[in-house]
């Protein structure tokens, strides 16, 4: 059995705005962030009206870069690429900056092209949502890029509008007439018509909307990757967005979010708005991860398969044997779950996340036992793991609960996290790998000698007379308790 090996490596993303570091931990299709810093340099600031770069922007560039330059070498990162994007693209003195970016370095910085930033946001968003359809919008500080994803349109060519808050000048506190240049730039969109599915809102600009929404609304789990947003939750906070620009109350409450980005609340509401408007998408979905992943990408040749069971595999820190006991126990208690049509969609995708589950079963046994639950609860729904939505990341983590502690109770504000259907499966799921946990000692090759199945209304675990030794009276016990769950009686067969 082979494992893809980590790797560490890092990105330098010189926008609009600000210039960011961030250092990564790559494992096939998984990505886990180890640092992450920017500074507010504003490239850009002025240059609609002088055509260059703001010369207090490049000053605090290249400071940036240079202590970057000098964190990589302290950390051994010597894989990373620093990119720039449409600031430097667009300034006349954009060559300039570039020859000095790269001495400071060390290294050549790469210019991206509008295409190559819709790609590159196109294939983070691929690497962080499964199986995307729809359109991407990654907002920068001069530019949105805009690209179709789905299995039909993955390969389209990008578009790069001028619709940043430092492109639009001072138009972003005229809400009318920023509307206007608004509707106008992405009427005349030839990526946006046709596009169907949901929009993946990229940037931080969007990011910092997704959290007012949140706050708005009181949402319980604050993990803005996959969060998605309905076109009413949009409208209002739209409305509250721009009713800041007259309204101090209402600018109090912006900033509470992002003091530094309140100025760029009511363009960003405004563009989401009006995507919506003009085209057949379907909701939000705020995705967290988009060029700087896509240059990962790019960088390591990363494997596209599941960036959720490498990810869980690269945070839990799960060695060989932890992950052959998850791949046999989800083996071990497939046989006893009925397919049900109600969960995720397709029975592939319920697979999926009950192997989840199944991979973070043995990840919690170094926690305190008096908090091993609670702490295990905690981690499976807020890591960093990427390929999930919140409705499964609640059915993993409730299924993990159960794992640990069989009348397990999530806090009352998660429990609309989830459908009933899917968390009825979740504590079955947690009771079957408790089951599967106190009968093998958390050994996969155990597990494989024995079978769990349903036989008419009774689940009948079946076990090799080898380890016939194994049935202990705590066995029986949970073998009964997920007995129960499943609404069936138990037997044991030696």
């Amino acid at each position: 059995m082979s494992f893809p090996k980590s790797r560490l490596a890092g990105v330098i993303d010189i926008g609009s705005n600000s210039v960011r570091l961030v250092i990564c931990e790559v494992m096939g299709a998984s990505i886990l962030q180890t640092f992450n810093e920017k500074v507010m340099a504003g490239l850009g600031e002025g240059m609609p009206k002088t055509g260059h770069l703001s010369p207090k922007g490049v000053e605090a560039a290249l400071q940036a870069l240079s202590r970057y330059r000098a964190i990589l070498r302290a950390l051994n990162v010597e894989t990373y690429q620093a990119v720039a994007t449409a600031a430097v693209r667009m300034a006349g003195d954009g060559e300039v900056f570039l020859k000095q970016a790269a001495k400071v370095l060390g290294r050549p910085v790469r210019l991206l092209s509008g295409e190559d930033e819709a790609r590159l946001s196109a294939r983070g968003v691929d690497l962080s949502i499964h199986n995307p359809m729809g359109l991407i919008g990654d907002l920068g500080g001069s530019s949105l890029e805009l690209k179709r994803i789905g299995l039909e349109k993955g390969l389209d060519a990008g578009e790069s509008l001028m619709l940043g808050p430092l492109a639009l000048g001072d138009i972003v506190n005229d809400p009318k007439e920023l509307r206007k240049r608004v509707r106008e730039a992405l009427k005349a969109s030839e990526v946006i018509k046709g596009a169907k599915g949901r929009f993946y809102a990229v940037g931080g600009a969007w990011r910092a909307f997704g959290r007012l929404v949140m706050e708005m609304d009181k949402y319980p789990l604050h993990v803005l990757q996959g969060f998605q947003i309905n076109e009413g939750q949009v409208a209002r906070a739209a409305k509250l967005c721009l009713d800041s620009l007259t309204n101090p109350a209402a600018r109090q409450q912006i900033e509470t979010i992002d003091k530094k980005r309140a100025k760029h609340f009511p363009m960003a509401a405004v563009l989401i708005e009006e995507i919506l408007s003009v085209s057949a998408l379907e909701g939000v979905t705020i995705s967290a991860a988009g060029v700087r992943e896509g240059v990962l990408h790019d960088l390591l040749s990363m494997s596209l398969d599941d960036p959720l069971a490498d990810g869980i595999i690269a945070y839990a820190r799960l060695d060989h044997n932890q992950i052959a006991f998850g791949r046999a126990l989800h083996d071990f208690i497939s046989p006893a779950l009925i397919p049900q049509p109600d969960l995720f969609g397709s029975p592939a995708a319920d697979i999926r996340i009950e192997m989840a589950a199944c991979m973070m079963a043995d990840s919690a046994g170094r926690f305190h036992p008096d908090h091993r639950a609670e702490m295990a609860y905690d981690q499976a729904l807020r890591a960093p793991y990427l390929g999930v939505t919140h409705p499964e990341r609640a059915m993993i983590a409730h299924a993990i609960g159960c794992r640990y502690e069989k009348d397990f109770k999530r806090p009352v504000e998660h429990v609309a996290l989830t459908t009933e259907q899917q968390a009825e499966r979740a504590k079955q799921i947690g009771l079957l790998m408790r089951l599967g946990a106190v009968f093998s000692g958390r050994s996969g090759p155990i597990l494989q000698r024995a079978s769990l199945r349903r036989e008419g209304d009774v689940l009948a675990l079946e076990v090799h007379r080898k380890d016939a030794n194994l049935i202990s009276e705590t066995v029986e016990r949970r073998l009964a308790q997920a007995a129960s769950v499943l609404r069936l009686k138990s037997t044991i067969k030696r």
